[in-house]
């Protein structure tokens, strides 16, 4: 037989040092997984009130970016249209200006040559290519104006190219194109009858292949020399 003490305290301290050792492990795995958990709500609301701060500014400069760009727009549009209407009041001023100086010659003819006038002559280009409408303008300078009458002619001078076979060049020649054979209406030569002024229109329809340089025109009265003025081919606008 072998004598062994005996001490049941011991035991018990034993588990009760267990006991604690655990309880107190798990404590502070508590307090630390709270305490990391606190850090990580901390910092996560620190970048969402970031984020939010960046938010409403980069929505504040798109505004002030959209505000910029409708001002910059209206300042322009109103630009371009203060632009537009000095164009159109110069256009006017000129207009008008070139309107008193007719008037006035009309009215004040003892400073300039007597009798019938080719006064102006102006070309516009219609939507088909090659077909143009035509002004011409008529005046009489008198002291003392009776009814005038006679007939105007129009012919335009230019030079046609033609083009030949496949081995052919181009050929380019001078020509002359009466209304009667370019214009659109059958009453040719132009008629007139007037006191001051008058306005003859009419349709050129120039051929396929015809460049046009120069119009020439003539005007009589009847029993007279007719009188002649060469323009330049020179399309209004």
């Amino acid at each position: 037989m072998r004598v062994v003490s005996h001490h049941p305290w011991r035991q018990a301290v034993l588990l009760l040092a267990v006991i604690v050792v655990c309880a107190g492990g798990a404590v502070g795995a508590y307090q630390l997984g709270r305490a990391t958990a606190e850090l990580d709500d901390t910092y996560l609301g620190s970048v969402e009130r970031l984020n939010q701060s960046h938010r409403a500014t980069i929505e504040r400069l798109e505004a002030e970016l959209i505000e910029a760009d409708l001002t910059r727009g209206v300042e322009k549009e109103a630009t371009q249209a203060l632009k537009a209407d000095i164009r159109l009041l110069k256009d006017q001023v000129a207009a008008l200006t070139e309107e008193v100086t007719f008037y006035k010659s009309l009215m004040a003819p003892s400073s300039l040559a007597k009798g019938l006038q080719i006064a102006d002559f102006e070309l516009r280009a219609m939507d088909e290519e090659g077909r143009f409408t035509f002004h011409l303008l008529l005046t009489q300078v008198e002291t003392r104006r009776d009814w005038v009458q006679g007939e105007a002619t129009l012919e335009v001078e230019g030079r046609m190219s033609e083009t030949g076979g496949s081995d052919s060049p181009t050929v380019s020649g001078q020509r002359v194109l009466q209304l009667t054979d370019i214009g659109e209406d059958d009453s040719y030569p132009l008629k007139f009858r007037f006191r001051y002024f008058q306005d003859l229109t009419g349709v050129i329809n120039l051929p396929r292949g015809f460049e046009p340089e120069r119009i020439v025109i003539k005007a009589g009265k009847r029993n007279a020399q007719a009188l002649s003025r060469t323009f330049d081919w020179t399309v209004a606008g």
